[in-house]
């Protein structure tokens, strides 16, 4: 498979809008006009349900991790397995079919992460979901595994390129958010209220 061919099927996994489906299913509403505007599984669990805000966040992980693994299967390239997590980032956060306006990206950057360097990605995740119980606050556990995985990823044995790589995709999360709440839809982190106690991380 060429590099365009993997980078517009996992564009197009990416852009799967499980936030705006879900909500249009249940509300017959569009999640972009509820709350902080966001067509991410926080948003979705805020203003729809914890079910249903669990459920998108769950679909948008494996996302992310199946792109990988479905260019680890198709093509064994390091390089080309980053491009198509990139590019199921940039499908999720801008999907064609939704005028660009999807989520931000949080959720599909665990999955893309936890398959990139499953070594330190599983052990960690699953070190997550345990703070996550404990806590019943996001941001806890989703700054331990965002701080982590760029930190151990090159003493576990991973390239010095995917090293990078894993600092990268937090950092466009990151930039994606402050894209969303403060120049997009300006105001919009205003009608997140308590982010922390979703159960998943913002998108």
């Amino acid at each position: 498979m060429t590099w365009i061919g993997l980078g517009l099927l996992s564009y197009a996994i990416g852009s799967l809008p499980t936030a705006y489906l879900f909500t249009r299913y249940i509300l017959g509403q569009d999640i972009r006009q509820m709350g902080d505007f966001n067509s991410g599984a926080a948003n979705v669990f805020r203003n729809v349900g914890a079910k249903a805000g669990v459920a998108v966040g769950s679909i948008d992980i494996i996302k992310g991790g199946l792109v990988i693994v479905l260019a680890m299967v198709l093509v064994d390239d390091t390089g080309m397995e980053m491009m198509a997590g990139a590019a199921a980032l940039a499908g999720h956060n801008f999907p064609v079919h939704l005028k660009f306006r999807g989520g931000r990206g949080a959720a599909t950057a665990v999955g893309v992460l936890i398959a990139s360097v499953p070594i330190i990605g599983l052990p960690i995740g699953a070190l997550c979901l345990v703070v996550l119980y404990l806590t019943h606050k996001a941001i806890y556990p989703l700054a331990i595994f965002l701080v982590a995985i760029p930190v151990l990823t090159y003493p576990a044995g991973y390239s010095v390129a995917l090293a990078v790589y894993v600092v990268a995709i937090p950092i466009a999360v990151g930039l994606s958010h402050f894209l969303t709440t403060r120049i997009l839809n300006p105001g919009a982190h205003k009608n997140m209220g308590d982010t922390g106690d979703s159960p998943l991380p913002q998108e």
